[in-house]
């Protein structure tokens, strides 16, 4: 691989490496190719090397096993680790093949849809991972059956990009998983701000793709309690011909002697709710 060779001589050290590296702006940088780059050194002396610099707040390593170095340029060291847009894809899909996307509270707040401050990025997986942290930021996984089917769009800043969920498929996965995100009450709030940015089409793809009738049941209800009426036909629509039972309004609750089932979604609400959205 011909990824540093432009970077330094031959005899040049590896911080030399590192700082040819970020003036080019590549921040992501792998040992194999670190070691390509420094004819010579073995692989023990280069880890050292690695763990020195890391010392230092140069650089970070992204995960155990993963060979994937950050460099850390000076205006982010108080943070520890660069934006999540100059890495994160980069690490999921180029180091670790790994289908992801950004959602639930953090795919709201990539949208400017999230009234709270999201105190960890939520990352949707194929599979179940452990936790990451980089510098102050921690990724904490979440699994997805059919990930790769599912709608995304890139996130897009100057400093790169990653996926996020569409503005629809996150309103239905915070439905979903509303015990994950703070409760029903929480994920009322956040959808408050984020129906402005979604459409009938992207209701209909996120629908089509997640096949998930209790979360539609849900979403179709508050998009109803909040007078959206397009919305509300569009899940209406697409759990025609499809088995409801009926359930709450949050999952996992009780239901009330004084609760109302809405005929239409089959889904019982409580007064609170009732009330909030008088």
């Amino acid at each position: 691989m011909q990824l540093l060779q432009t970077w330094m001589t031959a005899l040049s050290p590896l911080s030399a490496v590192l700082d040819s590296a970020e003036r080019e702006g590549r921040l992501n940088v792998h040992a194999a190719d670190l070691l390509a780059a420094l004819p010579g050194t073995s692989p023990g002396a280069l880890r050292q090397a690695l763990y020195r610099q890391q010392a230092q707040g140069r650089i970070v390593h992204l995960s155990r096993g993963s060979g994937h170095w950050l460099i850390v340029p000076l205006q982010f060291a108080s943070a520890g680790a660069p934006p999540l847009e100059t890495w994160l894809d980069h690490y999921l899909s180029k180091t670790l093949h790994a289908p992801y996307y950004v959602g639930l509270l953090s795919a709201a707040e990539a949208y400017g849809a999230s009234p709270y401050a999201v105190m960890v990025t939520q990352v949707m997986a194929a599979k179940s991972r452990r936790p990451v942290t980089v510098g102050r930021h921690e990724l904490v996984f979440h699994t997805r059956a059919r990930i790769q089917q599912m709608p995304t769009r890139w996130h897009e800043t100057a400093d790169g990009r990653f996926k996020v969920s569409t503005p629809e498929l996150t309103a239905l996965e915070l439905v979903q998983r509303d015990a994950q995100v703070g409760g029903i009450a929480r994920v009322q709030e956040v959808l408050h701000a984020l129906y402005e940015a979604c459409s009938l089409e992207g209701l209909q793809e996120a629908l089509d793709a997640a096949q998930e009738v209790p979360a539609a049941q849900r979403l179709g209800t508050l998009f109803s309690l909040q007078g959206r009426a397009e919305l509300t036909q569009g899940v209406q629509h697409w759990l025609q011909g499809r088995k409801m039972r009926a359930i709450p309004l949050e999952s996992g609750s009780d239901i009330g002697a004084d609760w109302r089932l809405d005929d239409v979604f089959k889904v019982w609400l409580p007064p609170s709710i009732e009330r909030s959205n008088a």
